[in-house]
This record gives C-alpha cells, sequence and structure tokens, in this order.
C-alpha cells in the first residue's frame, strides 16, 4: 500500500513538472500523469519507438533510458550542444520544467537536431551515445550511483538484493584516483575477466566538500580497506556498513553492548544478533534439519514446512539459520536439539510463543574465549572478542599517536599500509620510521569504525581496523528495488521495500 501511495505521488509531481512539455509538444496533457503511457508519448515527442519502454524495466539499461529521453527531448528544444546536455541532465528536475513553463522557449520537435547538426545519421547516434556515457560517467562519479548489497551484513536494514542509490555529494565527491577504465564497470571485466582500469595514470587523493560530516550511526559506503589484491583504492570492492565510532572517539564494546566515549550506542531498529534455539521435540527438528538439507540442494524454499515459517518472521535459510547441528543435546534422547540463528529481536520474541520452541537466548563471545589474531588488533595477549572488545581509540587526522609498542599494534596498518610509510618497523621496544626511532606520528587522514547490524555475521571493523577517509564512497538514499531470489518467481520483488527510505 505504501508503495502504490509512493508511485501516485512520484506521478503525480512529475505529471506538474512535465504538462507543459506535452502541450508544447501538441499532446494532452492528462498523459503526463499516467504511469507507463507517459513514458510511451514522451518516446514519441522525442521521436524514439514505443517499444524501447522495455528499457525502463531492466535495471542498469533504464538508467540509460531516463538520460537518452533526457537528451533527446533537449534536441527538441534547440539544445544540441554537449555542455546543454551535461547541465540539463544534471538539473533535469530544474531546467526540463523550465523549457516546459517558459514563454521564452519554444519547442521546435525531434526533427531539429536532425535538420541543423549537419551531421549524418550514424554520427548523431555517435555523438548521443558518447554523450549520454560522458554524462553518465560524471554523475557516477561525482553525484550519485547505485550498488547492489552483496552480503546480509546489514539485514534486516539493507537485505542481499536490495538495489541503492548512493550519494556522493553527502559526504562530498572524491576525484577518481584511478581514472582510466572501461565505462559503468568497478575492477573486473563483465564476462571476460581481468582490471578493467589501467593504473599508468594515478591521481592524489582529493575530495570536494560534502553538505554533512559522517555521523555515529550513519550508513556509509566504502571501498573495503583490507582488500589485499592490489587495487587501488577506488578500485576495491564496495561494502556497506554502519559507522558506530567517528575519528576522535572511543569505543568500547561491553557484554555487546556499544559504548563510544562512555555513553551507550542506541542498537538499530533492525539489528540482528546471533540466538541459540533449543527445540521442545527432537523430531520437529530433524524435519527442520532435514528441510535444511534440501534447501542447501536446490536453493529453492519447500511450498509449507518449517522453513516458510521461519519465512514469515523474516529468517531465511540461506543466511540466517547457522550451525545446524548445535552443541545442545537433549538428556533423555541423546538427540540434538540446538541451532543458532540470526534474526531480530523482534523475530526472537515471536519464535518463543512457539510451542515446539524450548528457549531461545541471545549468544555472547566471552574476552576468554578470544583468540590471538581472530579480531583486530593483533596484540600479543590480547583477550578481546567481537562481544566484549576495547576501548580502542578512532584516530583524526591531526592526532599525535604516541609510538609506544601497544600503539604500534594499534595504529602500524593506518600508517604503514594507508598512509604510505612502508619502512615503519618495531625493533624491540623502539618503534622505527625511515631507519630513525621517533617517539610519535602525526596521522594525515580521519579514520572511521565500522559495524554491520547483523552483528553475528558481519566481518567488520572488529576484524579488520579502521577505514580511512581515504575509503569512503558516499551516502546510501534509498532503495529503489529489492529481489529475493530464494523465493518463487512470482514472489521475487520485495515491494515493501520499493523506494524504501534508509
Amino acid at each position: 500500500m505504501l508503495f502504490l501511495i509512493f508511485l501516485v505521488g512520484i506521478y503525480f509531481v512529475r505529471g506538474v513538472l512535465l504538462f507543459r512539455i506535452y502541450q508544447k509538444a501538441s499532446e494532452n496533457t492528462w498523459k503526463a500523469f499516467i504511469p507507463i503511457y507517459g513514458e510511451i508519448t514522451l518516446l514519441k515527442i522525442v521521436g524514439k519507438p514505443a517499444w524501447w519502454i522495455i528499457f525502463l524495466f531492466i535495471p542498469g539499461l533504464n538508467y540509460f533510458f531516463g538520460v537518452v529521453v533526457a537528451v533527446e527531448l533537449l534536441k527538441c528544444f534547440g539544445r544540441l550542444k554537449f555542455g546543454q546536455h551535461v547541465l540539463g541532465v544534471l538539473f533535469s528536475f530544474i531546467y526540463i520544467p523550465y523549457l516546459g513553463f517558459s514563454t521564452n522557449e519554444n519547442f521546435y520537435g525531434s526533427e531539429y537536431a536532425k535538420i541543423n547538426n549537419n551531421r549524418s545519421p550514424a554520427l548523431d547516434w555517435i555523438g548521443t551515445f558518447l554523450s549520454v556515457v560522458l554524462i553518465i560517467v560524471f554523475i557516477r562519479s561525482f553525484v550519485f550511483e547505485f550498488f547492489t548489497i552483496p552480503t546480509p551484513s546489514s539485514e534486516e536494514t539493507l537485505m542481499v538484493d536490495d538495489y541503492v542509490m548512493v550519494s556522493k555529494l553527502s559526504y562530498g565527491p572524491r576525484i577518481p584516483m584511478t581514472p582510466i577504465g572501461f565505462p559503468f564497470t568497478h575492477n573486473m571485466m563483465p564476462y571476460f575477466g581481468g582490471p578493467s582500469y589501467v593504473t599508468w595514470l594515478q591521481l592524489p587523493y582529493f575530495r570536494f566538500p560534502g553538505f554533512q560530516k559522517i555521523h555515529n550511526n550513519d550508513l556509509v559506503v566504502f571501498n573495503f580497506p583490507a582488500e589485499n589484491l592490489g587495487r587501488p583504492v577506488d578500485r576495491k570492492d564496495y561494502y556497506i556498513k554502519r559507522c558506530v565510532a567517528a575519528p576522535g572517539d572511543s569505543i568500547q564494546i561491553i557484554e555487546r553492548s556499544i559504548f563510544v566515549n562512555g555513553k551507550i550506542l542506541p542498537d538499530p531498529a533492525n539489528i540482528e544478533e546471533g540466538y541459540r534455539v533449543l527445540w521442545s521435540d527432537t523430531t520437529l527438528y530433524n524435519d527442520l534439519y532435514n528441510e535444511l538439507e534440501s534447501f542447501q540442494v536446490s536453493h529453492k524454499y519447500l511450498i509449507g514446512g518449517q522453513l516458510m515459517k521461519f519465512k514469515d518472521l523474516g529468517i531465511d535459510a540461506s543466511e540466517r539459520i547457522q550451525d545446524i547441528r548445535g552443541p545442545e543435546i537433549d538428556p533423555k534422547t541423546g538427540a540434538r536439539i540446538g541451532m543458532k540463528i540470526l534474526m531480530t529481536p523482534n523475530a526472537a520474541k515471536q519464535l518463543k510463543t512457539w510451542s515446539e520452541i524450548k528457549d531461545v537466548q541471545v549468544m555472547t563471545e566471552p574476552k576468554e574465549d578470544s583468540v590471538d589474531g581472530k579480531v583486530f588488533p593483533d596484540f600479543p595477549g590480547m583477550q578481546w572478542s567481537k562481544d566484549n572488545y576495547g576501548p580502542l581509540y578512532i584516530p583524526k587526522k591531526g592526532d599525535h599517536i604516541p609510538m609506544t609498542v601497544s600503539n604500534y599494534y594499534v595504529y602500524q596498518k593506518a600508517i604503514r599500509d594507508y598512509e604510505n610509510n612502508p619502512s615503519l618497523t618495531l625493533v624491540g621496544n623502539q618503534v622505527m620510521l625511515d631507519g630513525q626511532p621517533i617517539k610519535e606520528y602525526v596521522m594525515k587522514m580521519d579514520y572511521y569504525f565500522m559495524m554491520g547490524d547483523n552483528r553475528d555475521n558481519s566481518e567488520d571493523s572488529r576484524y579488520w581496523g579502521f577505514v580511512p577517509e581515504d575509503h569512503v564512497v558516499g551516502k546510501p538514499l534509498i532503495i529503489w528495488l529489492s529481489l529475493d531470489h530464494d523465493v518463487p518467481w512470482y514472489k521475487l520483488v520485495r515491494w515493501n521495500r520499493m523506494f524504501k527510505v534508509i
């Protein structure tokens, strides 16, 4: 219902902004307010075939569809230069309505460009294509970009196969550091494999001012800093996590609760945690176990059965039901009756009401269970765990960090790898840089501590450390499409997540 209200609102606003365009093109103005038919009419106005409407429904190509139609519409008003196309597309929500409402702007029709550009149809197509490519590359680099959520580390906030629009203006657009590459790829060539970029031209890190700073509990898209594939910073894989500690903060996790600067950080509304679930009936437990085995083979849900009951709670078998044969033993029968399930507190509360469930308890990893090297930083004798962690100071630009032995282990990766000081070493109890002993180091960048909302199924800063500011990409704003590939095809689209503001 909310999606339908949103869709009606979008088309109403669209109609208000464009109905004068339709009027100038001698089309009925009411067509501007009608979904799909309005787009088909707009294709007619710009002289393109109606079958192009299919591109509107293909993820990725619908992006091209919007830009191409906007460029062709600008041509109909006599705007033939590339610079006019760039400005017209970037500010289309202002400029195109202006063309419609202004009495000084005339509609010349789709034949105008063909008559006045003195180019063959083939060259005109090439020119339009190059204009569209350059405009989209510019938008993706400096304004916004679309990303697909690949992992469940932030569920339920962001789910696998959510398609999100990410604003690069929010935190400030970053100049591409590896600017030459195959268009519309990130780091790998599709189908053929291999890098989609060249490294012989590298630009230094620079970021334009943004509309806001990254605050505690903000969701952030960034390049994965711990990637060890030798890629440039801006070509590393994308991650989305929540910033739980900003530059200058101190973070500590006590029994799963996060404290920042001594104050508890409220949990996100849809946080997921690991729960130990015990069955009261061995038969029902074994039934679920068998369903899970079948699911892992076919990767399709069985209609009915316990899996669908879990699905109704928002618990999918592909990611959230773990440790299928858990350690809990029924003392009467000797059979296993427990497993670990990742879910929200609300789902856990509902699960407790099931007659077949004996107990549901959140699982916490004590410090005593920690193993050296399991969490960041890898410090000899350290006994931090994912649920009992810190305290840890998050460095900010300009900080004078004393180079003690303990600080060396905490900040060595940031200093050596992210701030390009490969000669940093520890000799005995002395920290050395460029062969000279140092007492302190001045940080060159801000750093952030990121965690996923799915706290027990998230590889985050607890395991690989800080996120440098030069790795920050942008802020996710809205989910424009969401798909669930673990259900029958007629349930593929998660309609309740469409156009959801993040």
